[in-house]
């Protein structure tokens, strides 16, 4: 039976404190996501080379944020996602609603403050693969 598979992509800009808040809760908005689904699901935070044009991006959207000031310990980490499952357990709009999840798990890492949120940048997708016929070999 084909299976559909989702990769999502969170790319924060964020102090090492902040990303630890911020991946206990995608760990609780994935766990809540499949719980009720036969959907694996595998998660890895890697840090973001910093002449990775999304590390640019974000550091450049902080600095706008704040002028004037040095980013310190501010890095770039990408919380990097894979769902496998059945289609009708990933649907477009189960992936929709796990990306909501992931971007409120980015809002709530930090008090709030006006015009200062953390630089994120979230990316899904999607596809199905057929999984191929077993084979029976002769071996000569």
């Amino acid at each position: 039976m084909p299976k559909r598979i989702s990769d999502v992509s969170l790319h924060v800009y964020v102090t090492p404190e902040t990303l630890d808040r911020i991946v206990a809760d995608v760990r609780t908005a994935v766990h809540d996501h499949v719980q009720d689904r036969d959907v694996y699901a595998w998660r890895f935070t890697l840090p973001v080379d910093a002449n990775d044009p999304v590390h640019h991006d974000l550091e450049s959207q902080w600095r706008g944020d704040h002028p004037g000031l040095d980013p310190d310990s501010q890095s770039t980490y990408e919380i990097a996602l894979s769902l496998v499952g059945a289609p009708d357990d990933l649907t477009d709009a189960d992936i929709a609603d796990l990306e909501h999840g992931l971007a409120l798990a980015v809002y709530g890492a930090t008090p709030p403050q006006p015009g200062h949120g953390v630089p994120f940048l979230l990316r899904a997708h999607q596809r199905t693969d057929v999984v191929a016929p077993q084979l029976d070999h002769e071996l000569r």
